[in-house]
């Protein structure tokens, strides 16, 4: 089905990949909506503003490869992989990623909805720098060196988890359970400055 490296403006919209793979190809501003790339597997792609709703992505498996700025909203991502991909800006607001893995990446800015569901998984070198996360479930999570920092974590629960290592740095820690997590010392500082800062007179 693809010919050339590199595609603009192109509309793949319900089309069925037949391709197993792709390697090192580039979209900008292409549209797969509703497209069924279900099982694919992307290795070191870039798509850019390119909009995926509706589509089949279930057991897709994605190595080092960019999605700036993409719609995902109502796709399907049951049980894909996103292993070292960088997800700056995409949205996920109404997509199925139950048993979505994460391998480490950069997912800032990224949009999910309330309530996603991370709970007992493991989320190594993670970048989740600003991303809207509301009453996200990371209970029981083993959260390794990722960042949180200025994400939208408002109603969220880290019950149980091992956050360890990882940025916390401008949230609004009161408005996030932290009941049972385990915390280092430089975290606990700051979860104890924001309580402290509560009931300053």
């Amino acid at each position: 089905m693809f010919t050339e490296t590199r595609y603009e403006h192109e509309d793949f919209r319900e089309a069925e990949i037949l391709e197993d793979s792709l390697t090192s190809m580039t979209f900008v501003n292409c549209s797969f909506q509703g497209a069924d790339l279900a099982a694919i597997e992307l290795q070191s792609c870039r798509f850019d503003r390119c909009t995926f709703a509706g589509a089949k992505l279930n057991g897709m498996v994605a190595k080092n490869t960019a999605f700036l700025n993409c719609k995902f909203q109502l796709s399907t991502l049951f049980a894909a992989t996103f292993d070292d991909c960088k997800m700056t800006g995409s949205n996920f607001c109404g997509a199925d990623c139950q048993a979505m893995t994460i391998l480490g990446g950069d997912w800032s800015y990224t949009l999910f909805d309330s309530e996603m569901d991370f709970s007992g998984t493991a989320l190594d070198h993670v970048n989740f720098r600003s991303a809207e996360l509301p009453q996200a479930d990371f209970s029981k999570c083993r959260l390794s060196s990722c960042c949180f920092d200025g994400a939208n974590l408002t109603g969220a629960s880290f019950r149980g988890a091992d956050l360890r290592s990882s940025s916390i740095h401008d949230l609004n820690l009161l408005e996030i359970d932290f009941k049972d997590a385990k915390i280092d010392l430089e975290q606990a500082v700051i979860l104890a400055s924001a309580l402290g800062a509560r009931y300053t007179p």
